[in-house]
Order: C-alpha cells, then structure tokens, then sequence
C-alpha cells in the first residue's frame, strides 16, 4: 500500500475544491480542473495531473452515461486522434522539466486556456477544427489536467445538451491516453493513482448536486467567474516560480 503523499489538511482541502469544480463541469460540460487546478497545484504540487485527471475521468464517465443520447460520436472518434498527438509532446516535455520549469508550463498552458475562452473566437465545428483542438488540448491537459478550453472553443455555438454529452465522452476517452504520457513520463504511478482514488467521492458529491443546477447555471454568466478565478491562480503559480529559479 503506497504512502499517502498528502497531509489531511491538503486532502480536505482539495476534497472541497473538487465539489465546486464537479458541480461547475457537470452542469455546463467542462470547468473541474480550470476552477480547482491552479488551486490545488499551490496546495500541492502531487495533485496535479494525474491525481485529478483519475478523479475527472469518474465525472465525465457519469456525465457520459447521463447524456449519452446527445453524444456525437464521430467527433469522439476525430478527438480521440487528436488527443494522442498532443499528448506525446506533453509527455516528453514533462519527463525532463525541472520543478519550476514544469510549474512555469502549467501556468502558461493555464492561462493559454483563459486567452482562448476569452479571445471570442466565432470557430466552426469542423472534423479540421475539432482535430486541431484536440491535439492542443491533449497537450494542455497533460501538462496541466486543463484541457477544457481548446474544446470549449469548439462547441461554443453548440446545444448544452450536446456539449456536455459530446465533450465528457471525448474526455473519457482522451483522459487515460493523457494517464498512460503521465505513467511513462514518471508523474503517475501508485501514490498519485491513490490520490486521485481519494478525491472520487467529492467528484461524485458534485455530480449528484449538478443534476440540479445543470439546468440553471447559463455557461455565458459563469465562464467569466471561471476564468479570472483560474487566471488569478495561474499568476499566482508563475511567480512562485520565478521566486523559486531567482531564489533557490
């Protein structure tokens, strides 16, 4: 039995992010790991990615099951693709990063995310577009467990109903190829499977409160509070770093 990596004060912690982020992403289709990773990363660098990738794959499976009748699947299948391919740069570059440098990456591809949702960007949901999406997200979400907004982006003039069918199936698929780049890079083995097992009955606690603000919560009032809240601790992140490179 692996050693639990975390103090009890962390776990509780994060336990409580994770609930708000489960009840954001299964009422509007992504937004978990955009509201609680920078966060969590500040806490404790062992949360992310693995540890919350594990715990978001549980939510988007039952998201899946939820609204598998507005699931398109050929776009899953087009995703899926794309997110191999951005996932294989992603693992090499956290392989070797330092500490610092992987925090800086997680920052940059954090806030990456926020400038893409904000841009405004009218994209159609092309195979082409959609392709391209996948690969930055598969990147972003292995280096960071945020690769919600390149998808986002997508689907933006999509049906909710659409969106968190279609995007929670293409998460429940991408997410483990995202894993195994993490288990072959060295940053998911048993401690951080652990972790994540652990945060699963706060993602479950979120889901069962989303069945009811799923129908209330309108993605165009809450993206703006995701997004600076995410932000903020973006920046926060980044500095910690520069402090940490200026200041060994």
């Amino acid at each position: 039995m692996p050693s639990l990596p975390v103090t009890f004060t962390e776990l509780f912690t994060a336990l409580g992010l994770i609930v708000l982020g489960a009840i954001v992403q299964g009422s509007v289709g992504f937004g978990l790991a955009v509201v609680v990773a920078p966060f969590l990363l500040l806490i404790n660098p062992v949360f992310l990615p693995g540890p919350v990738l594990l715990a978001v794959v549980f939510l988007t499976i039952m998201i899946s099951v939820r609204e598998r009748e507005h699931i398109a699947w050929s776009e899953v299948n087009v995703s899926t693709v794309g997110r191999v391919v951005g996932m294989i740069p992603a693992a090499y570059a956290i392989k070797f990063a330092s500490a610092q440098a992987y925090d800086m990456m997680f920052s940059l591809a954090v806030l990456a995310g926020v400038v893409i949702s904000l841009t405004g960007w009218h994209v159609r949901l092309t195979m082409r577009n959609l392709f391209f999406a996948a690969i930055g997200s598969g990147f972003a979400s292995t280096v960071s467990s945020v690769g919600g907004p390149p998808m986002a982006l997508a689907y933006q003039h999509e049906e909710p109903a659409k969106i968190r069918g279609t995007l929670s199936a293409i998460f429940s698929i991408g997410t483990p190829i995202s894993l195994s780049g993490l288990w072959w890079a060295g940053r998911f083995g048993r401690s951080e499977a652990l972790v994540g097992v652990l945060l699963m009955p706060a993602i479950l606690l979120g889901f069962r409160i989303s069945r009811f603000t799923a129908a209330r919560l309108d993605p165009k009032h809450t993206r703006p509070v995701i997004l600076a809240l995410s932000a903020a601790a973006a920046v926060a992140v980044m500095v910690k770093a520069v402090v940490q490179l200026l200041h060994p």
